[in-house]
């Protein structure tokens, strides 16, 4: 599913699937969860630390006084934004289930910096805490003089998260942050240490390497001879942040496995077999929304480096220009990638690949779907070439990989692996092997459904393991791996496409769609039939859309559904009905076009005074002849400004039948949602405040997603009932409700809502 980072004004492309739209910008308060009310205290440098630190008017100052108070449940600490400080920012204390305490700025201005200057290994730091929020904030930890030779470089992190206290820690979200410039050292798990460097060394084992970078989340031991009970980090979430110039890692997570000289190994954070009882990961990572850039150190390594985990999400992340891998899984079981787009990843630091995506040693149940990788060195590699590992289980699928300039799938899979790949669209310009492969006796590799475009003739690798099954090749490819091959001109929209490419916005993704069929393709009906295959296309088409599936990663002709509303060019007063496509109900009361926010930036105002309208009540909705299908996005900026507390729903979506599906709604200052037939309170709304509204619907897999202002409140949530397609989509009140509601910027599109 998906996730909406930012969004950006941006005309619809004129290509099939491309399903950006134009939405326009305001500014939103995040809706807030209904924590209990702590202490808030604020922190300026024109503070003091003899104030009480609790209003703007008598701020703390230093870092000294903040990192001396163990701070309570419910607390928030806030620095005013535009000020820096230098040193380590550890405040004491955890929260608890319902009420983290929160890190946050206050005033306006640049978020407020700490910087780290390689005095500190963590510039921000938490050990044997939980329930922690931090919010915009801008860090930093790099030593501020030395060589270039990498001698300067150490055991520094921007934000590190810690714990060795034996228990399981909970919650903790890294939301909007700024993270950059740190200088940490590169120790890689293998090879040589004849080959060492300043500030890189090799031959370290898994507890002593890839702990250094941006954000990081490790757990050790008190004792390396007398490990105790394994520490456990539950509930992880970083997302909307950049992080730049951090090595080894942009973001990085790994469980301790007691590997070092003298320790007592006890394998939680690694696993011999796929059921190893000693294997103890962390549970529930969600890294979302992020763009991570390496592009001006020459020590960054993987982007996003997910060891030790059970349960991890990767989605709607812009991975630019990084060293080695843009994602790597290793060790780690039920984790998905998703939605990403990862460019430039290079040679780095000693290390021997440069890949977009890595399914390491030791995964199990790994699925990589929807991904646009191009500009890479390798597009996907598939590294479970340890042959002491014999397990490891992964899913390709819907992924674009266009540009490699070495190998554009490499196959190093061991004996006891197996792999499944199939719908993805491969395209070459450069690299000499479409497929290709570097361990004897590999593991089980099945390749289905999969379009191979060259514009060069391009090797495949040939083994028994290596299963190629009604995949399609251009012309161009010669010593092709199957008998009877399916072969001639893709037909792309537009494979010589040079982008616009994804940034700190997010990714962009409808950039992939170029490389969707055109009429008249060879490829188009032509697949086979996958069991289990997740429903819908890159785009998020249902698949198939016609007699069978295309080959690749995109369902040819799938309708462009994309629609938006700003209200900007409309006249003050009364909403007709049929207006812009609109269906009106205000029986006895109002639907207006107001000038909120502005006189150039409308609104639509739903007032509700009196009973009217029957069911519908008073109503603005999208009608659609034809139930939209596969993965919509609707999203819409709401606000509530009245002293009524009615049930509105913000929005409600319908099947054919008229029934409710999925439904959102503010009410009587809360925030609610359906969870299958149960209401769900979310948190709390205020008068006066626009919200953006964003649910995420897969009408195949008949589940939503729900965001508010980018951050996810509920994943893959259950309808209400069954909804095969969406017949409407309305914003209303009826029956005894009263209030009012503003509506703007409507957007509704098929697919994911990741980009412009």
């Amino acid at each position: 599913m998906t996730v909406n980072r930012r969004l950006l004004p941006q005309s619809t492309a004129a290509v099939l699937c491309v399903l950006a739209v134009v939405i326009a910008s305001i500014v939103l308060i995040p809706a807030q969860r209904a924590f209990a009310a702590g202490t808030t205290y604020y922190v300026s440098t024109n503070g003091s630390d003899s104030n009480a630190g609790t209003t703007s008017s008598a701020p703390w100052r230093s870092l000294t006084k903040v990192n001396s108070t163990t701070f309570q449940p419910g607390d928030i600490i806030r620095f005013e934004a535009g000020d820096s400080w230098t040193g380590q920012l550890w405040p004491k204390g955890s929260g608890v289930d319902g009420s983290p305490i929160s890190i946050d700025s206050y005033g306006t201005g640049a978020k407020p910096k700490i910087a780290g200057q390689g005095t500190v290994g963590d510039a921000v730091r938490l050990n044997n805490q939980q329930y922690w929020e931090i919010r915009n904030l801008d860090v930093s930890n790099a030593v501020p003089t030395g060589t270039t030779d990498g001698s300067k470089l150490g055991d520094f992190r921007g934000i590190g998260v810690h714990g060795d206290n034996g228990q399981t820690l909970h919650h903790f979200v890294i939301d909007s942050v700024d993270v950059h410039d740190v200088t940490g050292e590169v120790k890689w798990v293998g090879g040589s240490t004849a080959n060492n460097k300043p500030g890189i060394s090799f031959a370290q084992g898994w507890d002593r390497s890839k702990d250094t970078g941006g954000i990081a989340f490790l757990t050790s031991v008190q004792d390396i001879t007398a490990p105790g009970a394994p520490t456990v980090l539950d509930g992880i979430t970083v997302e909307n942040s950049t992080i730049k110039n951090t090595s080894f890692s942009g973001i990085v997570t790994k469980q301790y496995a007691g590997d070092a000289p003298g320790a007592v190994y006890t394998g939680w954070g690694k696993r011999a077999t796929a059921t190893d009882p000693a294997y103890t990961p962390y549970t529930n990572v969600t890294f979302r929304g992020n763009y991570i850039t390496q592009a001006n150190t020459p020590y960054g390594c993987n982007g996003i480096y997910l060891t030790g985990v059970r349960g991890g999400l990767i989605e709607g992340n812009v991975i630019d220009r990084v060293g080695v891998s843009g994602v790597e899984t290793n060790m780690a079981d039920n984790v998905t990638v998703q939605h990403n787009e990862i460019m430039g990843t290079h040679l780095s630091s000693g290390g021997a690949d440069q890949n977009g995506l890595d399914p390491d040693i030791g995964t199990t149940n790994q699925v990589f779907q929807y991904n646009y990788l191009h500009d890479n060195g390798d597009g996907i590699l598939l590294c479970a070439c340890n042959s002491a590992v014999k397990f490891g289980s992964v899913i390709l699928r819907y992924n674009v990989v266009t540009g490699s300039s070495r190998w554009t799938l490499h196959l190093s899979q061991s004996a006891g692996t197996t792999a499944d790949i199939y719908n993805n669209t491969f395209y070459n310009t450069a690299a000499a092997a479409m497929v290709d492969g570097g361990v004897t006796s590999p593991g089980k590799a099945t390749l289905t459904n999969n379009l191979f475009g060259s514009t060069k003739d391009a090797t495949f690798r040939l083994e028994s393991s290596i299963i190629y099954t009604n995949n399609g090749y251009s012309d161009t490819l010669s010593s092709l791996p199957e008998t009877t091959p399916k072969k001639g001109n893709p037909l792309f929209v537009n494979a010589a496409v040079t982008g616009p490419y994804g940034d700190e916005n997010g990714p962009r993704l409808d950039t992939a769609a170029n490389f969707a069929l055109q009429a008249g393709s060879p490829f188009v009906d032509a697949g086979v039939t996958v069991v289990n295959n997740g429903g819908l296309d890159f785009a998020g088409a249902t698949v198939p859309l016609g007699s069978a599936p295309e080959i690749g990663a995109f369902e040819r002709g799938a309708p462009n559904i994309a629609f938006t509303d700003t209200f900007d060019s409309l006249p003050t007063g009364t909403l007709t009905n049929g207006t812009n496509g609109w269906r009106v109900i205000s029986t006895n009361n109002d639907i207006s076009v107001v000038e909120t926010p502005s006189a150039t930036d409308k609104s639509v105002r739903l007032t509700r005074t009196v009973d009217g309208g029957g069911t519908d009540g008073t109503n603005l909705a999208r009608l659609f002849s034809t139930p939209l299908q596969g993965l919509v996005t609707i999203d819409a900026q709401v606000m509530r400004n009245d002293t009524q507390a009615g049930w509105f729903g913000l929005p409600y979506v319908y099947n054919s039948s008229g029934v409710q599906a999925v439904s959102v709604a503010f009410a009587r200052g809360q925030i609610h949602a359906y969870q299958g037939t149960t209401d769900t309170v979310l948190g709390t709304y205020t008068n006066g405040k626009w919200y953006r509204i964003t649910l995420t619907v897969d009408t195949v897999n008949q589940r939503f997603d729900l965001d508010i202002d980018g951050e996810r409140i509920l994943t893959d949530a259950t309808f209400r009932t069954s909804m095969p397609g969406i017949a409407k989509i309305a914003w209303y009140s009826n029956g005894g409700e009263r209030g009012s509601v503003h509506v703007d910027d409507v957007r509704i599109a098929r697919g994911p809502a990741y980009g412009q």
